[in-house]
């Protein structure tokens, strides 16, 4: 019985530790919109661009961990996307 509860106590600790990570990543999601549209056209400066470019190579990579797709099926995605616009 002890071993039973001790389970139950650790798979409840998970879920709710995964809880708060979805919570955080949705959180974070958010606060990524809002600083897209504090961005400005007319501020651009190249170093703007290539921050914007190394955030989305992070995205990209942390997409493919996070979803076992591989990087390069991302960025087609993307670029099919973009073609669509």
């Amino acid at each position: 019985m002890k071993n039973k509860n001790a389970k139950t106590k650790t798979n409840q600790s998970a879920i709710d530790a995964l809880k708060r990570a979805r919570a955080d990543v949705a959180s974070l999601t958010d606060w990524f919109e809002c600083q897209l549209q504090i961005q400005l056209d007319e501020n651009v400066t190249w170093a703007t661009v290539g921050t914007l470019e190394h955030v989305r190579e992070n995205l990209i990579e942390t997409l493919a961990f996070f979803s076992g797709f591989d990087e390069s099926e991302i960025k087609r995605s993307l670029d099919e996307l973009r073609s669509e616009a």
